[in-house]
């Protein structure tokens, strides 16, 4: 959630920035002075304070440490939404940290940038030609001087306006956005976000940017492509044949509009414990205009969404629900049947979307709390304990010539028996482990725990000895002949000479 914040503020700047002047500069000259005011700049770090506020009044206090130094490294670590985190891109991978659940994940960064120069043209000129941008004069935030400027959306095709606003203090010798405000269309403040500390080219070494896994912590290597990848649009039968919940629909509908997409989407084995839920989303379209219809089950609901506490309370067949308009045109309708949360979004007037909520009927039968094992997609556990069976110990100073013994476990959550291989390399070397690793099968929610011996074959430091489980019926076959891990882990570890021996030694090739 960082990083929208951060892509968003600064898109806004150069838009705002370069829409204040009084020559109005195109897209693509934006885009050209940020790059030189951004070449000047080696390193930095600040805290970025988030608030958001409900009625007025404060409702979540966030921050959040940040340090980036060129060409892509990056830092972040602190508390959001009331969670500990930390994130760490060190160049090749983004390894983040969940103190809540004790997991790390770890995913491969990719070779070309999810956004080009294109796309920042692209999307700097829809929001120049979209906003009305007024500056304001020059003020201090944190020490520093900074451009202040507003931005409200021009008058929309229909002839509504948002009168929602976007204040921005922008700071005058880097560009970097020191300070963002934004309004709801009642004038109330909603989210204030604030770059405190900044400081610029300090020399931040690299080693701020390595990544240390806490200990005792299950490791996750995820894939890139799979996590931006967006929910299959589906059929209004299909998704009822992969829901495990009764998927409602209204009875009654506006003229002209009709069902367009439903998506399917679970937040279940990386949800921490008793959080999980599954979520269906209905779209419904006429022309340009839409609305969606979002169903929710949740394993363990804990406690009431913040953002709906100073809605209308309204009545919706007897049922309490809750009205919000505060944002513009859009309008959020919620309430609760047979066990399944519903959210009514869209920018239809409240007495329409009120027949369209009194048509929904009670489900068949009631929702029970959501089955945690219902939620999980398919995965398996992959970890190491040291020789004592504990996640420690482990040994990392070996001798030459003799060996030392880790555990290592599977656990197989895939929803079916598996047959997996597990292969051991200190650093491009295999090394050679019992051959009952090279077929294991492991029926489904059980657990295989077994000793591995690692013999190094040669000395070196700080050398990479890597577990790599592999799943036989889908290997990932690369270029070169060369297969991805399912999953893999790794240790450090030191390689000595053995001093007692008079014989020659091998060194790392």
């Amino acid at each position: 959630m960082y990083i929208k914040k951060l892509v968003i503020l600064i898109l806004i700047s150069l838009a705002l920035l370069a829409s204040g002047c009084e020559e109005k500069m195109s897209a693509e000259e934006i885009v050209a002075k940020m790059q030189e005011k951004e070449a000047s700049l080696e390193d930095y770090s600040g805290t970025i304070h988030t608030t958001t506020y409900v009625n007025g009044g404060k409702d979540l206090e966030d921050e959040i440490q940040i340090m980036y130094k060129k060409p892509d490294l990056m830092k972040t670590f602190g508390v959001e939404e009331g969670k500990e985190f930390e994130s760490v891109s060190d160049g090749e991978f983004v390894w983040s940290y969940s103190a809540e659940t004790n997991t790390v994940t770890k995913m491969e960064l990719p070779e070309e940038p999810l956004l080009t120069e294109k796309d920042f043209v692209s999307i700097i000129g829809n929001f120049v030609n979209e906003s009305e941008v007024s500056m304001l004069g020059v003020e201090e935030v944190d020490g520093r001087s900074a451009y202040v400027l507003e931005a409200r959306p021009k008058v929309k095709e229909n002839g509504s306006e948002l009168a929602s606003r976007t204040k921005i203090w922008i700071d005058r010798e880097t560009w970097m956005v020191l300070k963002s405000s934004i309004y709801n269309n009642k004038g109330n403040l909603i989210t204030e976000v604030e770059i405190r500390d900044l400081k610029i080219n300090t020399g931040i070494p690299d080693s701020e940017f390595k990544f240390e896994i806490p200990e005792g912590a299950k490791v996750e290597t995820l894939d890139m492509d799979e996590e931006l990848k967006v929910p299959d649009n589906l059929s209004l039968e299909e998704a009822r044949q992969q829901a495990s919940f009764e998927i409602l629909v209204p009875e009654y509908m506006p003229d002209g509009y009709m069902l367009n997409s439903t998506m399917i989407s679970e937040e279940g084995d990386r949800a921490a414990e008793g959080q999980g839920s599954e979520t269906v989303i209905l779209s419904y379209q006429k022309g340009a205009e839409n609305f969606d219809v979002i169903e929710t089950v949740y394993e363990n609901k804990s406690k009431e969404n913040s953002f709906m506490e100073g809605a209308e309370k309204i009545s919706i067949n007897g049922k309490e629900g809750k009205y919000l308009n505060e944002f513009g045109d859009t309008k959020m309708l919620q309430w609760e049947l047979g066990g399944v949360e519903i959210n009514l979004i869209g920018s239809l007037e409240k007495t329409e979307m009120l027949k369209i909520a009194e048509s929904f009927k009670e489900p068949s039968t009631e929702v029970d709390i959501l089955d945690e094992e219902s939620l999980k997609e398919p995965f398996t556990e992959f970890y190491i304990l040291g020789p004592d069976g504990t996640a420690e110990n482990y040994p990392t100073d070996y001798v030459l010539g003799e060996n030392g013994t880790v555990i290592v476990g599977i656990t197989n959550h895939e929803q079916k028996p598996v047959n997996y291989t597990m292969e051991v390399k200190l650093e491009d070397t295999l090394l050679p482990i019992s051959a009952d690793w090279k077929n294991i099968r492991i029926e489904d929610n059980e657990t295989l725990e077994k000793a591995v011996t690692i013999t190094p074959p040669f000395v070196g430091t700080h050398m990479m000895l890597a577990f790599s489980l592999y799943k036989e019926d889908e290997k990932d076959i690369l270029e070169g002949g060369i297969c991805m891990p399912y999953r893999d882990l790794h240790l450090l570890i030191n390689v000595s000479q053995n001093l007692s021996k008079n014989v020659s030694t091998p060194l790392r090739r």
